[in-house]
């Protein structure tokens, strides 16, 4: 079986591997058009978070980066 191929099997290779890629790029293409979707949503939230907080003239709140060691030490002396 191994010692000879034929121009058959060789197609039938080709076709094999015609339909894998055509199957890989099926999935691939499922799976950017979900990507999109998910993007689209995320936009629109930000959009959505955006119009609300200039309607109701809210600025986001002013936050200060604590390195955890810092907050636990404050914890530890009863100021955090």
């Amino acid at each position: 079986m191994w010692n000879e191929l034929t121009p058959g099997d060789l197609e039938r290779a080709k076709r094999e591997i015609e339909l894998r890629r055509a199957e890989t790029l099926a999935r691939h293409a499922a799976e950017l058009q979900a990507l999109e979707q998910d993007q689209g949503e995320l936009d629109a939230l930000v959009q959505a978070i955006e119009a609300f907080t200039r309607k109701f003239s809210l600025t986001p709140p002013k936050a200060e980066v604590v390195a955890l060691d810092e907050e636990r030490e404050l914890r530890a002396q009863g100021r955090g």
